[in-house]
């Protein structure tokens, strides 16, 4: 159809010629409208560039990507896992202050010169420690020797720290250690979560900015298909040259070329998403975000305040330097010798055959101190030593945390503030480029120069479109970011 249109396109324009030699001007302009009709051709063809919408498409706001990234993604399921073992093991240790019951049995034979006798039996012990270290025991018994001889008896001891193990600080320092696991794994999903929502925001808005491209670079396919096929048709008419032809191929073929990765960007980075909110990667995503947005104005003493207020990295410094204080103050108490009081009463009950009725009793009782010390307490000096030291750190790393918080505000209103610029600049680029080009296309259907300035201006101006569209989603992002920094990204 295209050979038909060109053969038609020659004939009429040998006419042209014929009747208006001293007119190339008119013989240009003739070109020009004919090639529209070949150039609306091109542009059908072209717009199967475009991806396609399939019936089947799932649409997902960016709200509802954040929203399902929250609860599907895998990493923060992973981390809600640790948060919830870290829950356990916070129970477990918990539980040494319960008290316990360890059932005991035994059964079994003696021998004693020629004597062989059949020995069982039944006992427990009860237990209970106290947060002070006060820790009190029963233990019942019963038992049996060849079912002729039944012994049973109880006791009752109690043990009590006098230096070193006395105190609730010192003897619930494993469940303290735990709790303190337990909050830093709970910060570390919420930082999690953060840096997550972070980057499928990100990945959002590349999908947007390939999506995009993919339609910019399609348009200016067609555009340039309409351009070559001009430049052909001039150059057999003897109005263009050879040059013009193969420079705007050659730019079609750049274009082309950008389509195609564009077009594989796109469909890699929409996996990223799927991946990220636990989507089939076999099934059909749209995003969508939006493109516009409104100038942030905070001031920066403003904004670090509320960083400071928010930012959980602040409080888990401070988390960890109170549990670096409280590791030395155990450290000290260890230093003390380890010194106990002790006190055991035990009663015990004979039978002398099952159908006896003679009761003998026998009891046990003793007071005393109980001590298992170094004297010269050398490990126990260095350990406490080390935990000064780790107060130390904790306490440079937190006034360094703050540090590092307050700069991260500062830069990033700075970046805010220099995309903002590049946007105006780019915006007055468009403006130029489009004028350029404008100008180009005049002189060039007038006859008044060949196609480079137009094949410029065109690659200018879709630059400065791609510079923009980039600037924009920078700084949407930007301020997803400074939310971020700012503590304020999600709520606790």
């Amino acid at each position: 159809m295209r050979t038909r249109q060109v053969g038609q396109l020659r004939t009429a324009l040998d006419k042209v010629k014929a009747a208006g030699e001293n007119y190339p001007g008119m013989v240009l302009l003739f070109v020009l409208l004919f090639v529209q009709g070949i150039g609306g051709s091109c542009n059908a063809a072209a717009v199967s560039d475009i991806p396609v919408i399939p019936d089947n498409e799932i649409t997902l706001p960016l709200k509802e990507i954040i929203s399902r990234v929250q609860q599907n993604n895998r990493y923060l399921l992973q981390t809600q896992l640790s948060v919830q073992s870290s829950q356990l093991n916070l129970q477990g240790v918990q539980s040494l202050f319960d008290w316990k019951v360890r059932p005991v049995a035994n059964l079994g034979l003696s021998k004693s010169g020629d004597s062989t006798q059949q020995a069982s039996g039944i006992s427990g012990k009860i237990s209970k420690k106290t947060q002070y270290g006060i820790e009190t025991t029963f233990t019942p018994s019963v038992a049996y020797v060849n079912d002729e001889n039944t012994s049973a008896g109880v006791g009752v001891s109690l043990s009590v720290p006098l230096l070193r193990g006395f105190g609730r600080a010192y003897n619930k320092d494993p469940v303290d250690a735990a709790d303190f696991a337990l909050q830093s794994s709970i910060r570390t999903m919420y930082l999690a979560e953060v840096e997550t929502v972070l980057k499928v925001v990100r990945l959002t808005y590349e999908v947007i900015r390939q999506r995009s491209f993919v339609d910019m670079y399609s348009r200016q396919k067609q555009a340039l298909q309409g351009h070559a096929a001009t430049t052909r048709l001039l150059e057999s008419t003897g109005l263009g040259t050879p040059t013009d032809t193969y420079r705007a191929e050659i730019r079609l073929k750049d274009v082309e070329d950008q389509l195609q990765v564009a077009r594989r960007r796109y469909l890699e980075s929409l996996d990223r998403v799927k991946i990220m909110i636990a989507m089939p990667v076999a099934d059909t995503l749209r995003v969508e975000a939006p493109l516009s947005y409104t100038i942030t104005k905070i001031e920066p003493d403003t904004a670090e305040q509320i960083a400071v207020a928010n930012r959980i990295e602040l409080e888990q410094a401070e988390a960890e330097a109170n549990e670096a204080k409280r590791k030395a103050h155990i450290a000290e108490k260890r230093l003390l010798p380890d010194l106990n009081f002790v006190a055991t009463y035990r009663k015990n009950t004979f039978l002398d055959g099952l159908a006896s009725s003679e009761l003998y009793y026998g009891d046990y009782w003793s007071v005393g101190f109980t001590s298992d010390t170094d004297l010269a307490r050398s490990e126990e000096q260095s350990r406490y030593q080390q935990s000064l030291l780790h107060v130390r750190r904790a306490k440079l790393q937190e006034q360094e945390q703050r540090e590092n918080i307050l700069a991260e505000v500062r830069k990033q209103l700075d970046e805010l503030k220099k995309e903002e610029q590049r946007i105006r600049l780019r915006q007055e680029q468009i403006i130029q480029a489009k004028g350029k080009m404008r100008l180009a296309e005049i002189k060039f259907s007038h006859g008044m120069g060949n196609n480079f300035d137009y094949i410029e201006s065109e690659t200018e101006l879709q630059r400065a479109k791609v510079n923009l569209l980039e600037g924009k989603i920078a700084y949407i992002t930007g301020q997803y970011k400074l939310r971020a920094v700012m503590g304020t990204l999600i709520t606790r």
